[in-house]
């Protein structure tokens, strides 16, 4: 999974697939969507570029994972 820590806050953003960021500050979290928009949990607010930016990440890592090829599924 990919994570990170704000610099400001040092909560840290965690990337739950291309569209869910679960945000942790202490012993509070929240759940939002890929723009930063809350869907669940005590924390209602986050850094919406935090979350562009995770789930972009996780976009991009499934994008460059190696396709397996057709000789190399049939052995």
């Amino acid at each position: 999974m990919t994570k990170a820590h704000h610099a400001l806050t040092r909560a840290e953003y965690q990337a739950e697939g291309p569209n869910l960021v679960r945000v942790t500050d202490g012993d509070k979290w929240g759940l939002f969507d890929r723009f930063g928009g809350w869907i669940e949990g005590e924390l209602r607010h986050c850094d919406p570029q935090m979350c562009i930016w995770l789930a972009g990440l996780v976009i991009v890592e499934e994008r460059t994972k190696p396709v397996a090829t057709s000789s190399e599924s049939a052995a």
